[in-house]
C-alpha cells in the first residue's frame, strides 16, 4: 500500500516525491488549461481573479492549518501517554522497596518483563499500525502479584493501596497507548484537503500573466507551500509509524534508571542502541521526567 511504502521510508525521500508529483500535476493542468482559454481573456478579469483567489485561499489556508495544528497536538498527546505509562511503570517498581524481599521481586521481576515486551516485541508492531497485545500477559502477572499481596504491616497496606492505584493508572495509560497507534485524520477528511487544494491551485490558473514562464513559476509555488503542509500532516498523522514517530526512550530511560537502585531485581537493562527506533526523530524531548523519577510520594 501507499501507506506502507511512506511510513517505511525516510521523510525527505516520500515528501520530495509527493511535492514534485504535485506540482508536476499543477504545471501540466496550468499548461492544458492556457491552451483552452485564451490569454487575453483572463487578462481582462485579473482584477475579480484575484479577490476570488484571495478569498479561496484564506479559507483553505485557515482550514489546512487547524488540521496541520490537530494532527501536530494528537502527536504531542501520544507523546504524553507513553511517558504517563512510563512513569507508572517506573512508580511500581520503586514502591516495592518497601515490600518483603520475595514480594518485592516478584513485581519487579514482572515490571522488567512488562517493560522489555513493550520496548522488543509490541513497539515494532505499532511501527507498521497495527495494535500490539504481548504486554497484556506481564502486565496480568503484575496485577496479579499485587491484589494477592497479604500485608502485615500497616506500611506494607499503604503500599498495597498505592500500588493499585498506580496500575490502574498503568492500565488507562496502556490502553489510551494502544487507542491511539490506529489514530489517524478520517478518509473524508483527505478528500476535502486534496480538493481544497485543488480549487486553491487551479484558481491561480485564471490569472492572465504576460510571461507563461512567471505563471508556472507562481503556480508552482502555490503548490509547493500547500503540498509542504500536507507532509508535515501525513508525517504526523500515524504517531508510531515512520520516522517521525513516538519512541519508546520513556521505557528505556526508566529501565536503565533502575540499576543505580540498591534493592533492584537483577537484569539486563535494554541498550538504547538496540532498540527498534534507529532513523526515527523525536520532534522533542518529553518535558516531564520519563525515566520515572515523576512526583510520586508518599
Amino acid at each position: 500500500m501507499i501507506l506502507d511504502w511512506i511510513y517505511s521510508n525516510p521523510t525527505w525521500l516520500w515528501g520530495t516525491v509527493v511535492v514534485v508529483a504535485l506540482d508536476a500535476a499543477a504545471c501540466v493542468g496550468l499548461v492544458l488549461f492556457h491552451r483552452l482559454i485564451h490569454l487575453e481573456v483572463r487578462r481582462a478579469h485579473n482584477e475579480l481573479t484575484g479577490f476570488t483567489v484571495a478569498v479561496i485561499s484564506v479559507t483553505y489556508a485557515v482550514l489546512l492549518a487547524f488540521i496541520a495544528i490537530a494532527t501536530w497536538e494528537s502527536f504531542a498527546q501520544s507523546e504524553d501517554i507513553v511517558d504517563r505509562e512510563a512513569d507508572c511503570v517506573g512508580s511500581i517498581y520503586r514502591d516495592t522497596q518497601g515490600l518483603p524481599e520475595a514480594m518485592g521481586q516478584e513485581i519487579r521481576s514482572n515490571i522488567r518483563l512488562y517493560t522489555d515486551t513493550v520496548i522488543r516485541q509490541e513497539w515494532p508492531v505499532q511501527q507498521t499500525g497495527k495494535v500490539p497485545g504481548q504486554g497484556w500477559e506481564p502486565l496480568r502477572k503484575i496485577h496479579s502479584a499485587i491484589v494477592t499481596m497479604r500485608p502485615v504491616t500497616p506500611g506494607e497496606t499503604v503500599i498495597e493501596a498505592e500500588l493499585l492505584k498506580t496500575l490502574n493508572m498503568l492500565y488507562s495509560a496502556r490502553s489510551s497507548r494502544l487507542s491511539a497507534v490506529q489514530g489517524h485524520i478520517p478518509e473524508v477528511i483527505w478528500w476535502i484537503i486534496f480538493f481544497g487544494g485543488a480549487i486553491t491551485t487551479g484558481y491561480t490558473y485564471l490569472f492572465g500573466f504576460h510571461n507563461f514562464r512567471m505563471h508556472v513559476i507562481t503556480t508552482a509555488a502555490v503548490s509547493t507551500s500547500l503540498a509542504l503542509v500536507v507532509v508535515l500532516i501525513i508525517a504526523l498523522d500515524w504517531p508510531f509509524r515512520g520516522t517521525v514517530s513516538v519512541t519508546p526512550d520513556a521505557f528505556v530511560k526508566t529501565e536503565l534508571s533502575w540499576s543505580d537502585l540498591s534493592f533492584a531485581t537483577p537484569g539486563a537493562p535494554a541498550a538504547i542502541g538496540a532498540m527498534p527506533t534507529a532513523g526515527v526523530v523525536r520532534p522533542h524531548l518529553p518535558s516531564k521526567s520519563a525515566s520515572g523519577y515523576g512526583n510520586h510520594h508518599h
